[in-house]
């Protein structure tokens, strides 16, 4: 059996890179072209005419797909529904008819990669999210970044501090020049709300964990696929030249699977489809690094299980089984001590929170009390100066000194 930690070469046999050192690639090794991104399987020769499409298996670019189905109305009603595989495909087959861009993608990728990766962006919500497809491809919203950065440069003050900001910078160095008004409290007070909302519970991992965890969970299923492959069809394996777990992606073994309906049953296709998908998934996310919320991961792990499961592998069902409930012990373990650091939180900014309102009822008083006192200053001052004049008048009474100059208003 193939190590789990087996070498892969840095060359790949996609039709982008064929021609540029096909001769350097080792067969029958997992690669990863550095121009489209996707893994790729080197066992066979490019001048093969047996190779199938299950060999060429690849994802395409998810901004090309994005870009050809951004404006189907089809789509766009199904992404507001549950969407099966049967019914993303009919999408593609209609849409297919009369745009050239979707033409070339089934062409190039077939469709069932087309159906696979069309899922996943259905499952962000990029087609129903203006939001979502602008964090996705950035690139397709310039003017929007554009704009961003104009209003952003003129409301710089008013940015509250995010998980990436240093605690307290906007607080602790205001900006120069910022100038204060009566809201001045009104916005603090909401800045520190805001402050608290951005740094709520964990919604997903952090990066590197979920990579390395996606990568090893793609390892381990392929690794599983192939005992599977060699057990129940080696002769398919023999003629495509399967013969390690690195010779083909996840996705290859999916698309077999799929293609040679290799486990389905009259009532589970349905299920079974979700279940492949959600498989193919795993392979993604570790190709792209989409991050995926806490729920998603859980799925991801339950998913890998079952299909571990399904293809009857003891060795592997060991060690993701463990891994799967390790893993939602952890996230349970983490939301649970997010949550009373939360709590705790809550309670110190609520006491912060009345004793700036003390704060601020005492400075109310210092500020009455020192009205209070200058208004008296005045007044004494008021009835010196007039008593000094009166004495200065009787010194002088045949000079003409007013009355009312003398006289102290009490």
């Amino acid at each position: 059996m193939t190590p789990l930690d087996a070498p892969t070469t840095e060359v790949c046999q996609c039709t982008k890179a064929k021609g540029a050192g096909e001769d350097d690639c080792e067969l029958d090794t997992t690669v990863i072209c550095p121009d489209c991104h996707l893994e790729e399987a080197t066992s066979r020769k490019p001048d093969d005419v047996g190779q199938t499409t299950i060999e060429q298996a690849a994802f395409p670019d998810e901004r090309n797909v994005y870009i050809a189905f951004k404006d189907s109305p089809e789509l766009h009603r199904l992404a507001r529904l549950c969407p099966s595989d049967q019914s993303i495909k009919k999408v593609i087959k209609k849409r297919e008819r009369g745009h050239a861009r979707v033409r070339k993608l089934v062409t190039d990728y077939g469709i069932a990669s087309l159906v696979t990766s069309l899922g996943a962006l259905l499952d962000d919500e990029v087609f129903t999210s203006h939001d979502a497809a602008r964090r996705r491809f950035p690139d397709l919203f310039p003017e929007e970044q554009v704009q961003r950065l104009e209003e952003g440069q003129g409301l710089i003050t008013e940015i509250p501090v995010t998980e990436e900001s240093q605690p307290g910078d906007s607080e602790c160095n205001p900006p120069e020049g910022a100038a204060g008004g009566p809201d001045t409290g009104e916005v603090e007070n909401s800045r520190h709300s805001q402050t608290l909302q951005d740094r709520r519970l964990f919604t997903c991992l952090p990066v590197r964990p979920q990579q390395r965890l996606m990568s090893q969970l793609q390892l381990i299923l392929e690794h599983a696929c192939f005992t599977f492959g060699q057990r129940e069809m080696k002769k398919k394996l023999d003629k495509w030249q399967w013969t390690c777990a690195e010779a083909a992606p996840l996705t290859s073994w999916i698309h077999l699977f799929m293609a040679e309906k290799t486990f389905q049953t009259q009532g589970n296709a349905e299920s079974l489809s979700e279940l492949l998908r959600s498989v193919a998934r795993i392979q993604h996310i570790a190709v792209h690094r989409d991050i995926v919320d806490l729920d998603k991961v859980n799925e991801l792990l339950s998913s890998a299980d079952e299909f571990v499961r399904l293809l009857n592998t003891p060795v592997y069902e060991n060690a993701v089984k463990p891994l799967r409930k390790d893993i939602e012990a952890v996230l349970l373990t983490m939301n649970r001590n997010a949550a009373s650091a939360q709590k705790e939180a809550d309670k110190k900014l609520a006491e912060i929170e009345a004793q700036r309102e003390r704060l601020r009822r005492k400075e109310e008083e210092t500020i009455r009390y020192l009205e209070e006192n200058l208004n008296g200053l005045r007044y004494s001052i008021e009835r010196d100066i007039f008593t000094a004049m009166g004495q200065a008048k009787e010194v002088l009474p045949d000079i003409g000194l007013a009355d009312q100059y003398c006289e102290h208003r009490s």
